[in-house]
């Protein structure tokens, strides 16, 4: 077996995740107005959405990790208009129009975005394992920089590769990987959530992928694929290296 001298990391919802999620922040809410949607029926409405995404935000959804700071809080609050639109609340239009901005403003106030409970433990051990890891991630750099800073484990990663800094289109980036890496791809394994981008995608390059599904979390495409192994938490990692 080929022991694994560098790990590549995707970012959200492989290191990170936003709290508390969409799926429930928004029946919640609703709930404040006395208007019963259940969980179950908004994830629906979010993975309608995901696999249609409407004219208007296809592109800045394609190229959300290249925009601006302003544009990514700006495309936020119009994706989050149009899950709501797909609830096709019933009542007097300006009202429902009201009441589409309030919450809006509220899931863009209320989120954030924090390191799952393993990463920072994890992280660590495969430091001391002398294992070089890397974030390749499809988002902006900003954010990943400085949750990764707060949290005191900037230092243990050897670049973030984001698509605002190299390729916009993230698959590219596994080739900048290799590069600045400077190991051969068998020695390579790359973590992420989804299976085009952190699954198929590393393949490209001949690196090694494994997808993690973690609790809780939305998944918009198969949830099994017989390809790839699959974790659901990080300390699984160990029993991949070799």
């Amino acid at each position: 077996m080929v022991m694994i001298k560098c790990i590549s990391f995707d970012f959200d919802r492989t290191l990170a995740h936003v709290q508390p999620h969409t799926h429930h922040l928004v029946p919640k809410l609703l709930a404040e107005k006395n208007i019963h949607v259940s969980i179950e029926e908004f994830q629906q409405k979010c993975a309608e959405l995901r696999q249609n995404i409407p004219v208007h935000l296809h592109d800045h959804y394609l190229r959300f990790g290249c925009l601006s700071k302003e544009l990514r809080a700006n495309f936020l609050k119009e994706y989050n208009k149009a899950r709501i639109d797909l609830l096709e609340l019933d009542g007097d239009q300006k009202e429902i129009e009201i009441l589409k901005e309030w919450l809006t403003n509220q899931i863009y106030m209320q989120q954030q975005k924090i390191l799952y409970d393993d990463v920072v433990s994890v992280v660590k051990k495969l430091s001391d394992l002398g294992i070089k890891q890397y974030i390749l991630s499809g988002n902006h750099s900003d954010g990943i920089v400085q949750l990764l800073k707060e949290s005191n484990i900037l230092d243990y990663f050897e670049e973030i590769i984001t698509v605002d800094k190299y390729n916009a289109k993230k698959i590219a980036n596994f080739k900048i990987l290799l590069e600045h890496s400077h190991f051969s791809p068998d020695k390579i394994l790359h973590i992420g959530d989804d299976l085009v981008t952190d699954g198929y995608g590393p393949r490209e390059y001949q690196i090694k992928s494994i997808i993690i599904r973690r609790a809780d979390q939305l998944v918009f495409l198969p949830k099994h694929d017989e390809n790839f192994q699959s974790i659901t938490k990080l300390d699984e990692l160990t029993k991949f290296l070799g």
